[in-house]
């Protein structure tokens, strides 16, 4: 069968090339174009709502907003940076002189907001401290919004998404924290796009997400199973340099302070001081339902193994590129135990993949529906978390994780042709 004759395929082989055009024509789908402009202005409304009664609640006290709080660790890190004292950024104590002068709200909560990124994450954080605290947040958000939603639309390039793009509850929610869950999400996506015929590039972008290791740890994996060499060379080298320049610039000594850092992180997530209604990972789960640490650790391994696994299923074998990127980005978020709901941005980079399949070679029964629960699950989780502490996100990440196996082995078993379209 030749491209031509597979154009003409039947409706459920050939491409659809918009979203409101998915689905069976005799019976079309309820979330058509209209309930996708709809939907999305909603939830909006909703979450501006929510901000607005925070606000008020708030008006009573001193200082800034806690909104966007998180960023200062990394503004007040940059600074310490760009005076000579790059170390001391993993030093609570001097960090929080910085945090407390930019936002002395901090201080009447005795509020800690440490730096636990390493070193290489210090050189893309240290051009913010040219500028003053707020004119750097709205920098940092606001490019990282801007870079999220364009590497959205390169995977599905349809005017119907904009909207679901713009006002997806995860990407409201990085904004509103201040967090980079939008940053790492842009980098996964830009070079997931870039992987097929810019494999340098793709490299250099991925390289770059070792800012935040514990989400990159299976990118490797998927480029070795690829044979995808030059990617993976790129990848090394980026990953290398930042972290070798990093230290030739700031000293051996953040390198030390970082891994020491680490340790906190872990204690913190242990002892259960870190809120794990946030960190939507097995670990928390077990944790949260009372397993032995013991049980928990063995639980989360058991769900990187899967996570690992699935990868290798993916990538070592032909099928369409686009379930095989979603099943990276997927796994990438059940790896960790180190986890927390701003990093579930990467939903939105999750749904476009799976989109840009569907959209070509159809949906099946309960796909769309699913995909709606992922698109609201940053928020829901927020939520519904909060009223009762069951850590259900991963849950919803292990099922999407099989709802893609279970695509790719439906994909396998049809006739080659569609394997060789499915993306086109």
């Amino acid at each position: 069968m030749n491209l031509h004759t597979f154009r003409h395929a039947s409706p459920k082989c050939r491409p659809l090339p918009a979203l409101h055009a998915a689905g069976p024509a005799r019976r079309p789908h309820w979330l058509n174009a209209d309930r996708l402009r709809l939907y999305p202005i909603i939830v909006f409304g909703c979450y501006t709502l929510l901000i607005a009664i925070y606000l008020v609640r708030l008006s009573g006290l001193s200082g800034m907003s806690p909104f966007v709080v998180d960023f200062l660790p990394f503004w007040s890190a940059a600074v310490l940076a760009l005076h000579g004292h790059a170390v001391d950024a993993y030093n609570v104590r001097a960090l929080s002189v910085v945090e407390i002068g930019a936002v002395p709200y901090l201080g009447a909560v005795n509020g800690i907001l440490p730096w636990l990124y390493p070193p290489n994450a210090l050189l893309l954080v240290v051009p913010l401290a040219l500028l003053p605290y707020k004119a750097a947040a709205v920098l940092w958000l606001g490019g990282a919004y801007a870079l999220f939603v364009k590497a959205i639309r390169a995977i599905v390039p349809d005017r119907q998404a904009i909207l679901p793009v713009l006002f997806f509850p995860g990407a409201l929610f990085v904004i509103c924290t201040g967090q980079n869950g939008l940053l790492t999400a842009a980098l996964a996506g830009c070079g997931l796009v870039w992987l097929r015929r810019r494999p340098v590039a793709a490299g250099v972008c991925l390289g770059l997400l070792c800012m935040k290791p514990q989400l990159v740890l299976l990118f490797p994996v998927a480029l070795m199973c690829s044979r995808s060499w030059r990617a993976l060379a790129a990848f090394v080298l980026t990953a290398g340099a930042t972290l070798a320049f990093a230290v030739f610039a700031f000293g051996a000594d953040t390198l030390t302070a970082f891994l020491h850092n680490t340790g906190i992180a872990t204690y913190s997530i242990e002892s259960a001081h870190a809120t794990l209604a946030r960190v939507p990972t097995v670990f928390a789960l077990a944790t949260l339902v009372h397993a032995p640490a013991v049980l928990a650790y063995a639980a989360q391994g058991t769900c990187a193994l899967i996570a690992a696994a699935a990868v290798c299923y993916a990538w070592s074998r032909e099928c369409s590129y686009a379930l095989r990127a979603a099943t990276l980005i997927c796994a990438s978020l059940l790896v960790s135990p180190y986890l927390y709901d701003y990093d579930l941005a990467w939903f939105g980079v999750l749904i476009a993949w799976y989109c840009r399949h569907a959209l070509v070679a159809g949906w099946q029964r309960g796909e769309r529906e699913w995909l709606a629960v992922l698109w609201l699950a940053p928020l829901g989780g927020m939520l519904i978390i909060a009223c009762g502490p069951f850590q259900f996100l991963p849950l919803i990440s292990l099922t999407t994780l099989g709802m893609l196996l279970r695509r790719i082995a439906l994909e396998r078993r049809a006739a080659p042709v569609f394997q060789r379209y499915a993306d086109e």
